[in-house]
């Protein structure tokens, strides 16, 4: 028998991806694959991990906003309805410089060797990451950056 991940995302809670402004809810823990939609907020940036990269291969489905990509040495802006392959090796970064939390649905190839949200929630507790209850989430899905 299958066993079935079905996942509602506005019931998941959002993980900060490390000391950045970009949080993340996973979706999906396979074998060889793990996937999760970010949100990046105004004025967020994540900027490219060489040790990430050279980990996975990923794929990435612009759903919202509009992001700065670093792909390499290129850089580029993605909007919604677009998908970029980022092959193993290529440095990756994000910025938002729009007015709206942008988000996107990311892809990784081979899992980050992570079996379960559970899995996930104890890691960050071990190393004090911030966790944000679903709630925390949708209001971080609709930011918009405050008038100047």
């Amino acid at each position: 028998m299958v066993e079935k991940q079905l996942v509602k995302v506005n019931e998941v809670e959002g993980f900060q991806h490390a000391q950045d402004d970009y949080y993340y809810r996973p979706l999906i823990f396979g074998k060889d694959l793990f996937m999760y939609v970010a949100y990046v907020p105004p004025g967020g940036n994540m900027p490219a991990d060489p040790k990430e990269a050279e980990m996975y291969e990923l794929v990435l489905y612009m759903l919202t906003g509009s992001l700065e990509i670093t792909l390499g040495d290129e850089e580029f802006e993605i909007t919604p309805e677009m998908a970029l392959h980022i092959p193993k090796g290529a440095q990756f970064g994000v910025k938002n410089s729009g007015r709206m939390t942008a988000s996107f649905v990311l892809t990784f190839s081979p899992s980050p060797n992570i079996e379960s949200r559970e899995e996930l929630c104890r890691r960050f507790a071990a190393r004090g990451g911030v966790v944000k209850s679903p709630e925390e989430m949708e209001e971080l899905k609709v930011r918009v950056a405050s008038n100047k």
